[in-house]
This record gives structure tokens, sequence and C-alpha cells, in this order.
């Protein structure tokens, strides 16, 4: 009997780890941005909207390009923007924030209709392909996106370890009346 519990546990553990996996897999929406740039703040705005009705249904991985004199702020992020503006033939002399890219589609200012983005994020989740422009483009370019992005998910990783805090302590309280129930 104390093996089943003992596989019960293991078993639940196991289980408490695939959302987290699952959740690697959500399309990811860059935006290259400026501070204090009042585009850059409702299209923020709006895909913070879309996170929070929804955490599963994209990234949001925040790139700014410039501070709020328009200066370079990161070397990496602009050639980074660079990059994307060239791969989809834009113009690079007059740089325009936000652009936004999710899968092969990309945006430059905040779109007049805001479902165009739903309808991008929406299209890449269906979508059995990984397409992933800034991510390649970023690897050619040997620029890591991890020294260049804003960290705006944080609160969601916090869910995810609160959470995972909690299916442990559930466990081990499990696990410790049935200890108890065989003394």
């Amino acid at each position: 009997m104390k093996k089943n519990y003992i596989l019960l546990i293991i078993v639940l553990f196991l289980f408490m780890f695939v959302p987290i996996v699952e959740a690697a897999n959500k399309a990811k929406v860059y935006m290259f941005s400026k501070d204090g740039c009042s585009a850059c703040m409702s299209a923020h705005e709006y895909l913070d909207g879309l996170l929070k009705e929804n955490k599963d249904l994209f990234e949001l991985v925040e790139i700014e390009v410039f501070n709020h004199n328009g200066a370079v702020e990161n070397k990496g992020a602009y050639d980074l923007m660079i990059a994307v503006l060239e791969h989809y033939n834009e113009n690079t002399e007059t740089l325009y924030t936000p652009t936004i890219v999710i899968g092969d589609y990309h945006n430059i200012g905040f779109p007049r209709d805001e479902t165009d983005l739903y309808n991008a994020i929406m299209e890449l989740n269906n979508s059995e392909e990984d397409i992933d422009v800034v991510k390649d483009l970023a690897k050619e370019k040997n620029i890591n996106i991890n020294d260049v992005k804003i960290d705006v998910n944080k609160e969601n990783a916090y869910d995810a370890y609160i959470i995972i805090g909690i299916f442990i302590v559930l466990i081990g309280g499990f696990a410790g009346l049935v200890f108890l129930g065989k003394k």
C-alpha cells in the first residue's frame, strides 16, 4: 500500500510541471520600443491587457532600443531592430517605434486596428510551424536576446513559482497524512 502512495505522489509531482513545459511553446510578441514613446505605451497597454485575459496566449518580449532622448539605449537592440527592418525590406533611415513582430507578421507603429495584433498572435499559435523571425535574426547576428530585452513577464514567472510551491505543500501534506496514518 505504501508503494501505491509513493507512486501517486511521484505522478502528481511530474504532472505539476506539464503547464510550465506547455507554456514554453506559446507565441512570442517582440516589441521594439523607445522610452517615453506614447505609441509604445499604447501598444504595451493593449498587449498587457491581452496577457491578463489569457496568460497562455503569448509571451511579450519588449526590446527598448532608444532612451527618452532618442539616443540608442543598447547597441545590440539597435542592430537587431535594423536586421528585422532589413528582413522585411523596410526603411532603416528613419526608425519608428513601436515595431512589433509576431512570427512572420510585422507592424511599424501601433496599428489602427488592434485586432491585427490579436489575429497575428492567434495565427501563430494555431500554426504548426515554429516561426520566430527575431530569434532567427538574433542568432544570425550573434545577438543574445536576453541581453537586449526588458523582462515584462516577471509577474507571470512568479505565478508559476507560487503554483509550484502550493503543489509541493499539498503533496507534502498528503504524504505526511499517509505517513501519520501508518503509525
